[in-house]
């Protein structure tokens, strides 16, 4: 090769072999052949290509070459072997030319391996892209910006239930017009879609019905290329049974709430219900206990305890109802346990006495035991446990009550008794609602409420009741509730006396249905409060026509009448000028806490529960009456 050769050959970019076409052994090569394989000019010179040549097809090439089948091939794919061993893949092209009076093949190679790798990448992102949207239970529509059709899987295909001639329809809007023809709202559908559309950067979801009764759940996010938005991606999900189930969950939802509407207003008209006749009952004892004598006055006094004891059971029902029900509302604040114990033993003392029951509280070593707790159900649960260990314990036994840390952070409080005991079969039936266990003791009065009650209370308040119990030796029964700081505990002051002045005369108006009470109150009035007129009305509207033409001093207003609901009659006669400054007294069998504090909220001067505690209710209304400056 002379010098002038030998620098063209160098100085061209590509990499070029020569290649006796006899022997196929390279005959010339120049620096970049020496810089793509790795061998020095000189080891690649002599040198057979079929060491260089790794592929296959190369080997049936020359093989065509020999054969005198191929002068020249264009752009043929090939692979190398590099030196080190590892392979390049090229494209050559292949020529035969006339050097120096030789005949020689000339290549000319180019080195693809990148280009080809970066192909192949391609190829399978674009095998896994299709992959996945295949084999999405979602359908896919990808669209350009202006909303013309570029791709959709099968899935989309089979969701809409297109055509063959529809999916080989030349005009791409045509599919669009099918979905809204499939579509009960398709003016809705296409400008949710024509709005994302107009705005590239969008995200945007919605659902569509179709007229076959589906629901399609749809989502769109832009695509993007290189942050640039080229066209939008439409997912449509089939959500047909989960929109079914949500149906079936609202319609059990409302069916639920409508059924607590309903414990609701029952629970409300039968503390109604039964505490009105009992208000009779336990009235009209009261006063004949008053004024007869001897035997007379034991019967009466015997009204009165049988009355006390079925208010005590509705009480209890009541309640639990209403913990069933989801209903009743605790007043948690920190509680003294030394003043609950006191103040239920003093209770239930009579009781022990006449069943001659020791009761023994153990010295208290802590000043305070306090809990967090409602005050008036821990009261209620601790009676529950007394009267329990007084009515099944043994005549002459004994009862004892004290108070023991359980941990850092609860105190408990135990009451032992030396009764009969219960029976280990029995044990796992004690906390049942109306379970009265063993019957060893069909005189003891009860419904077998108290326990199953108590022990809801003490879960409504974080803590827990438990027992042991060895039968014919006794049972030890306990509440656990958490810790509460001392000095959180708000103490009750004392109420001023009311210094009444009997010779005040008074008007009274009693919108009462229940004639029995307006009896009631009339002679209890007649007997106590002479200087009181009363007047009576048996519904909402008789009521307020006394109230303007006779403008009470005082009225005294049922929750619950035949022509509508205290709240609405109080409203009423607040809207009125001849009542609006008359003090009202509402009276109701509704004990709790919340609703009292509730109706006292709204405006009203009192309330009293049913059934009414004479003494107490005519207490409540002479301190409403000096409030008011009326007396």
């Amino acid at each position: 090769m002379n010098h002038l050769a030998e620098h063209l050959l160098n100085a061209c970019a590509e990499t070029i072999i020569a290649v006796d076409p006899d022997s196929l052994v390279i005959v010339m090569a120049n620096r970049q052949a020496e810089t793509l394989l790795g061998y020095p000019i000189q080891d690649l010179i002599g040198r057979p290509i079929a060491d260089i040549e790794a592929g296959l097809q190369d080997v049936f090439f020359w093989e065509e070459v020999k054969n005198g089948n191929l002068d020249e091939c264009q752009a043929v794919e090939g692979e190398y072997r590099h030196q080190s061993g590892s392979l390049i893949i090229v494209q050559k092209t292949v020529r035969l030319l006339d050097v120096n009076g030789s005949q020689l093949y000339v290549l000319s190679v180019h080195d693809t391996t990148a280009s080809k790798q970066l192909e192949d990448e391609t190829a399978r992102t674009t095998s896994l892209l299709a992959a996945t949207l295949e084999s999405t239970v979602d359908g896919i529509l990808v669209t350009n910006l202006t909303g013309g059709i570029r791709h959709f899987n099968h899935r989309f295909v089979e969701l809409w239930k297109l055509s063959a001639a529809l999916l080989s329809a030349e005009e791409e809007p045509c599919i669009l017009d099918h979905l809204l023809l499939e579509l009960t709202e398709p003016a809705a559908f296409r400008e949710w879609f024509e709005r994302l559309l107009s705005q590239a950067q969008t995200e945007g979801a919605t659902e569509c019905r179709l007229l076959d009764g589906r629901v399609f759940g749809v989502a769109s996010r832009p695509q993007r290329l290189r942050e640039r938005p080229i066209g939008r991606v439409f997912s449509f999900h089939d959500i047909t049974s989960l929109k079914a189930t949500e149906t079936q969950l609202i319609a059990a939802r409302d069916a639920a709430q409508a059924a607590n509407r309903a414990k609701s207003e029952f629970l409300s008209h039968m503390s109604h219900e039964l505490r009105t006749p009992l208000n009779a009952i336990l009235g009209f004892g009261k006063v004949l206990e008053e004024e007869l004598e001897g035997t007379q006055q034991t019967k009466a006094a015997h009204i009165g305890k049988a009355g006390q004891h079925l208010l005590d059971l509705i009480n209890e029902v009541l309640d639990l109802a209403s913990i069933e029900a989801g209903k009743l509302r605790l007043d948690m604040r920190p509680v003294d346990l030394v003043h609950i114990i006191r103040d239920c033993v003093a209770l239930v003392t009579p009781l022990a006495d006449a069943r001659n029951i020791a009761l023994y509280i153990k010295p208290l070593l802590n000043d305070r035991f306090v809990v967090h707790a409602d005050a008036r159900r821990l009261r209620q649960m601790t009676i529950n446990l007394l009267s329990n260990a007084i009515k099944y314990n043994k005549e002459g036994g004994r009862v004892e009550i004290t108070v023991t840390a359980r941990g850092d952070n609860h105190w408990r409080l135990t009451v032992l008794d030396t009764g009969i005991g219960i029976a280990d079969e029995d044990m796992v039936h004690l906390f049942e609602s109306f379970s009265r266990i063993g019957q060893h003791s069909p005189e003891v009065e009860g419904a077998g409420i108290g326990l199953a009650l108590t022990r809801k209370l003490a879960i409504l308040m974080q803590g827990a009741v438990g027992m042991e119990s060895e039968l014919g030796v006794g049972s030890r029964f306990w509440i656990e509730l958490p810790c509460a700081q001392a000095s959180a505990i708000e103490l009750a002051k004392p109420s001023a006396a009311i210094r009444h002045r009997p010779n005040t005369p008074v008007t009274l108006l009693y919108i009462e249905d229940d004639t029995l009470s307006q009896k009631l109150l009339g002679a209890v009035l007649t007997r106590k409060r002479p200087q009181y007129k009363l007047l009576a009305a048996s519904s909402g509207a008789a009521g307020m026509a006394l109230a303007r033409e006779n403008q009470p001093d005082l009225i005294l207003l049922d929750q619950q009448l035949p022509d509508g609901i205290g709240a609405d009659i109080f409203k009423t006669l607040r809207s009125q000028s001849e009542t609006r400054t008359i003090p009202v007294i509402a009276l109701s069998g509704n004990t709790e806490p919340a609703e009292i504090q509730a109706a006292m909220a709204t405006g009203y001067a009192g309330y009293l529960t049913k059934p009414l505690q004479i003494d107490a209710a005519l207490a409540h209304i002479d301190s409403v009456l000096v409030d008011h400056g009326i007396i």
